[in-house]
């Protein structure tokens, strides 16, 4: 043994401390533009949406990473399954969503009004509102109902404002001759 201690390599590991074990890949790597990890540690440059890319979960599909199966994910849940014997899609009717909504016809509690609601425009809603069941459709209703009892109230425009406010008198006075060619 005392003859093989001088072909014992001396350029071995000098002591226990960790940074002669190295990781078999670099965590750093310096280059031209300082530092770049290129470990195990996973950066997804490419991650969708966000503009700091910081909502991965919402669309897997973008992702480099993601497994097949969520390749073509688009968050809809299938109706069925597919039948591997046959290899068709069988389709589960207790899978297929549906909306329940219950019928409130003879619901005693009525919509809230706030409390600043004026009375008249209340009014005014609740008779347009019955003239729209009486004759079948907003239009029908629109045509007999002056405009200040409308409900929702018509859109303001300028020919709206002229109508309600200058029409009749300038009619008026056009009927009675008060425009002449100098005016």
């Amino acid at each position: 043994m005392t003859s093989l201690i001088p072909y014992i390599s001396t350029r071995g590991v000098r002591s226990l401390n960790p940074f002669h074990f190295n990781a078999p890949y670099f965590f750093y790597k310096k280059g031209s533009r300082g530092q770049r990890k290129i470990g195990p540690e996973y950066h997804e440059k490419t991650q969708w949406p966000g503009q700091f890319r910081e909502f991965p979960e919402l669309s897997p599909k973008f992702m480099k990473l993601n497994p097949k199966a969520l390749q073509n994910y688009t968050d809809v849940h299938p109706i069925g399954y597919h039948d591997e014997g046959t290899g068709d899609f069988v389709v589960v009717k207790e899978m297929i969503p549906e909306l329940v909504v219950p019928d409130l016809t003879d619901f005693e509690l009525k919509p809230y009004v706030s409390y600043k609601t004026d009375a008249v425009i209340e009014e005014n809603r609740k008779k347009y509102l019955d003239k729209v069941k009486e004759l079948g459709s907003q239009e029908l209703a629109d045509l007999q109902t002056p405009e200040d009892e409308r409900w929702p109230p018509p859109v303001m425009k300028p020919k709206t404002l002229f109508d309600l406010y200058y029409a009749d008198e300038v009619k008026k006075n056009y009927l009675e001759g008060k425009y002449g060619k100098k005016s």
